[in-house]
């Protein structure tokens, strides 16, 4: 315990979300007061693979550019430094890479398309997955276009011990659409990179944009868009149900809620930074189960059918709440009578701050105003009692179990014109959710020393805009590799940028 208080790293006996500046590492540098382990492709931008495989969809060659060679030859044949590069084309099927093929810290396997040109079509066949990573380590997935099947990426370790975890893989700037179940899926994965991808349609299977399962650890989750999900569009479930039940584990026992740095958690998920991204329109919002030590900032988040954010648990005991965390300086949105923000089932200890929580009222394509009947907060009073809240906005809307702390913002109105093109469907894009210079809100939260800049990298300056945006300008996500702009949401696969 020595270890960890030396840290600054709040396990589960310590009681209090990790304090220091959580930011995306370089090569070498900490994450969450760790050495990073994350995959070298994403951490170091002077890397360069060992050789290049090219591939196109017609190909028989050597895997020279001139000469590209299959898809299954290359796969066949991937060693760790190796980069498969996917040349510009249509394709159609299903490839894996397994434990016995894996890239290494130092020399990881990239698999790259060439442009936004390439296009895949999951089979329907075994895994129904474009690319499955079944305990393969340091793969990089980066820049495709992933249609239909079950999964667009899936990725997996090989058991619930930490031991049995994958670790490094990245999955950059992919867009991924239609599958039946979920078109991001992770389990047992830790040092784990979401960054810059479009996740919609996922279907009655699972329905998740983005799902990460069974206990990971270590993971950045940042720049993402997920909308048009037919669940939960960004979904953390540690599952102890499985993960420590399923091993004859108790709940109780520090192997299922202890923590990850001592190799001990397997019903926890820790250590997790998610922020810059935008998740709208679907079913309902990101449900956080069993988290602990994760920073949620400077996201954009609603509106939803059902229901927006959620942290909690499934089981009864207090040890595996989603507690310790920090939620700080995002935008909630709802638009109905249900929640925005709720913390139950001992989820607790969390901080909450400088946060936008808003109930808009939306008639056809138009914001009439304010929507008094939306649950901004709710909290469950019998297990949750020591969450801190400050520096929030609370706009419209009502609450349950909870009242706003001294000083916080209460707003009974709302005008649209508030924000830069607040968008009536809910289908724009994160600037248009930037404050303008009349919104009564500006200027009025302390400065952070955890969110010292704002969703597009700008510096903050107190006293700051609570929500995402801190003054005007164009988003810009800083990503590694660089991202093409955005499309706009809704826009169909396979179509330019």
């Amino acid at each position: 315990m020595a270890l960890l208080l030396a840290l600054g790293i709040a396990s589960s006996a310590t009681g209090a979300p990790y304090d220091g500046l959580v930011t995306v590492p370089q090569r070498g540098a900490t994450f969450f007061g760790t050495t990073e382990r994350f995959n070298r492709y994403y951490t170091d931008s002077s890397y360069v693979p060992d050789r290049i495989l090219h591939v196109s969809p017609e190909g028989s060659g050597d895997g020279s550019r001139a000469s590209p060679m299959s898809v299954d030859s290359a796969f066949s044949q991937a060693r760790a430094g190796d980069e498969l590069l996917f040349l510009d084309g249509q394709y159609q099927g299903c490839w894996e890479l397994d434990d016995s093929q894996s890239g290494t810290y130092d020399k990881p396997i990239v698999i790259k398309a060439q442009s936004p040109a390439v296009s895949i079509d999951c089979c329907n066949s075994g895994r129904a997955t474009c690319f499955n990573l079944e305990g393969a380590n340091y793969i990089a997935i980066d820049g495709f276009r992933l249609n239909g099947g079950s999964y667009g990426v899936r990725a997996v370790g090989l058991d619930y011990t930490a031991a049995g975890h994958q670790k490094g893989i990245a999955i950059l700037n992919t867009e991924a659409g239609d599958q039946y179940k979920d078109p991001f899926f992770t389990g047992q994965s830790d040092w784990l990179v979401l960054d810059g991808n479009i996740g919609h349609g996922g279907g009655d299977g699972d329905g998740h944009g983005i799902y990460l399962s069974n206990g990971g650890d270590w993971a950045i989750v940042r720049n993402n868009e997920l909308y048009d999900n037919s669940n939960s569009d960004f979904q953390i479930n540690a599952d102890p149900e499985g993960t420590c039940a399923g091993d004859d584990i108790p709940y109780d026992d520090p192997r299922c809620h202890g923590s990850a740095l001592e190799q001990l958690g397997q019903g926890i998920s820790e250590f997790i930074l998610v922020e810059g991204n935008y998740f709208h329109n679907s079913d309902t919002g990101p449900n956080l189960t069993s988290t602990r030590n994760l920073v949620l900032r400077n996201n954009i988040i609603g509106p939803y059918t059902r229901h927006g954010t959620s942290f909690w648990q499934e089981t009864e005991v207090p040890q595996l709440g989603s507690s310790d965390n920090r939620i700080e300086h995002n935008l909630f949105i709802g638009n109905n009578n249900r929640h925005v923000l709720q913390t139950i089932a001992y989820s607790d200890r969390n901080q909450i701050r400088n946060n936008i929580l808003l109930g808009a009222s939306i008639s056809g394509d138009r914001v009439m105003g304010s929507n008094p009947d939306t649950v901004l907060v709710e909290v469950d009073q019998a297990t949750v009692t020591s969450n801190a809240f400050s520096g929030n906005v609370y706009i419209g809307g009502r609450f349950d179990g909870f009242s706003p702390s001294p000083g916080e913002l209460r707003l009974k109105s709302f005008d649209a014109g508030w924000f830069n093109r607040f968008p009536p469907d809910g289908m724009g894009r994160p600037e248009d959710y930037r404050p303008v210079g009349n919104a009564p809100f500006l200027d009025t939260a302390p400065l952070l020393p955890t969110t010292p800049t704002d969703m597009e990298g700008r510096p903050r300056r107190a006293p700051v805009n609570p929500g995402p945006w801190e003054y005007a300008g164009q988003l810009r996500a800083i990503i590694t590799p660089s991202q093409s702009a955005r499309p706009a949401p809704g826009k169909a696969m396979g179509q330019p940028r």
